[in-house]
């Protein structure tokens, strides 16, 4: 672990003193509102082709990945780019946002076909993992997801960078798919940090794209007891947590004391894992919900949501939208309070908001307005 962390911070310094051409934002022509932010090496002449890596981030934010990769890609020649459109939703919109930016980048840049790379976050990840099993990329950078289910397919034949970070609800997920892609011969280098659900740290940038590149070896994730335990426990945890509200919130409380131990432990992974697989299926399946106009189911997970974590600020902002939405007036100003009070800002979406109609005719609605504002 040490010579591991030594490599990395010495990797993070080299990249970080390199100078860094700036990134662009390019608006596809013909189509109003599909965009991508895209890098393009200081070194780049359109008289040879170059190494492509397209990004997915699941929140359409294509800039966070491009940002992460800029100073590894200079140091490679490698381009990037990252779709301000892909994010988790209905497929249709996504292989839309795809397509348009992977057109418009050939039309602009001399691009080698055979080294088309792709990495994604969470939801993007496992976009990224499905593109490169229907076409021709040659290899994926999956950062904290895996295949989506049933798992990994029998016909892999692309290799795979599979980083996660220590508290990641999907660490085993990558974990496991690390092993399985091992056990078929399929190559593959898993990686781990200090972190949560997120992209990977500019520190692995450089080695995601030397194992891309064909210059890092593989290294798949070692089989221990200590990994399998606590994947284990991750998962009999997770199963155990869906027998009841009473033994939801004694389970919940005892995660989160264990989270806040001061020393990193098998325990204190696992229940960061937990805490953040609970906060985030719930939050998502209450979105969901919301879609539907299901506002009271909505409200019913937004709050079960709250159980794992209670000063998630985008969670009471859900909350309170829920809440009104389905007439509960007194919560849903109770929740927007809690927002604002754990550092919701977005107080422009929450005026844009046509279901917090109803809130706007208390007076409480106006004082946090004012603090959101301030």
């Amino acid at each position: 672990m040490y010579r591991r962390l030594l490599s990395v911070l010495v990797c993070a310094s080299a990249i970080g003193a390199q100078e860094v051409p700036a990134l662009k934002q390019i608006e596809v022509p013909g189509h109003p509102g599909q965009s991508y932010w895209m890098f393009v090496p200081s070194k780049y002449t359109p008289d040879r082709t170059w190494p492509m890596l397209y990004c997915l981030d699941p929140g359409a934010r294509g800039r966070v990945p491009v940002e992460r990769f800029a100073a590894a890609a200079e140091a490679a020649g490698v381009l990037v780019a990252g779709s301000n459109n892909s994010r988790n939703g209905p497929k249709g919109p996504v292989q839309e946002a795809v397509n348009l930016m992977f057109g418009d980048t050939h039309a602009r840049f001399a691009i080698d076909d055979s080294r088309i790379f792709v990495a994604g976050h969470s939801g993007g990840s496992r976009i990224a993992l499905q593109w490169a099993l229907n076409g021709h990329i040659a290899g994926v950078i999956a950062s904290g997801a895996a295949f989506e289910p049933p798992g990994t397919p029998k016909d892999v034949r692309f290799p795979i960078f599979a980083v996660t970070g220590y508290d990641d609800f999907n660490h085993n997920e990558i974990y496991r798919m690390s092993r399985e892609l091992a056990r078929r011969n399929v190559p593959n280098r898993f990686a781990e940090f200090e972190g949560g659900h997120e992209w990977l740290p500019a520190s692995l940038t450089a080695e995601a794209l030397g194992f891309m590149l064909g210059t890092v070896p593989p290294q798949p994730a070692a089989a221990t007891k200590e990994a399998e335990k606590q994947a284990s426990r991750y998962e009999l945890l997770m199963a155990t947590l869906n027998s009841g509200i009473d033994e939801r919130r004694a389970m919940l409380r005892q995660a989160r004391k264990d989270a806040a131990r001061e020393q990193d432990s098998m325990e204190r992974r696992v229940a960061r894992q937990v805490i953040a697989g609970v906060a985030m299926g719930d939050l998502d399946m209450a979105r969901q919900y919301m879609a539907e106009k299901r506002y009271d189911d909505a409200a019913r997970l937004a709050e079960e949501a709250l159980l794992a974590r209670p000063d998630n600020a985008n969670t009471w902002y859900t909350l309170a939208v829920a809440s009104a939405a389905s007439g509960n007036i007194k919560r849903g100003l109770e929740a927007l309070e809690q927002a604002a009070k754990n550092g919701f800002r977005g107080w422009d979406r929450v005026e844009a908001e046509p279901l917090l109609a109803k809130l706007r005719k208390d007076a409480r609605y106006n004082a946090v307005l004012a603090k959101l504002k301030g």
